[in-house]
């Protein structure tokens, strides 16, 4: 009996450590589960978002155009689940994008496709 219960600990012993390593796997950050989201839909996820525009209804749903696509902030697109939409720009991974700009998410840099003040907001 008494080896029996050593068996049975050092196997619990073992199977504990070697799952240790792979509990942070279950939880993701909002980029990551939208790469998984992408990548289960067939999406290609990119890390270069262009914003080419953004449309603000009376009731408060507003959609962007991201890549090509309208997204929406509610529901949460599946491919930008961190999405913001503002009324002159969106906030994707806590980087401000303004219409005609294109971001790289992961560097950080930026490309401005319009010239300065050629957008502008009406009240």
């Amino acid at each position: 009996m008494n080896k029996f219960c050593l068996i049975v600990a050092s196997l619990l012993l073992f199977c504990s450590t070697a799952g240790a390593s792979t509990i942070g796997t279950v939880f993701y950050s909002p980029a990551e589960r939208g790469a998984l989201v992408a990548a289960r839909n067939g999406i290609s996820q990119s890390t270069v978002y262009t914003l080419s525009g953004i449309i603000q209804r009376g009731a408060g749903k507003s959609a962007a155009w991201i890549n090509g696509r309208a997204v929406t902030q509610v529901p949460p697109d599946p491919v930008i689940p961190s999405l913001v939409i503002g009324r002159d720009h969106v906030k994707i991974e806590d980087k401000i994008l303004k219409v005609g700009e294109s971001i790289d998410i992961n560097s950080g840099q930026r490309i401005l496709r319009l010239p300065e003040k050629s957008v502008r907001v009406k009240p």
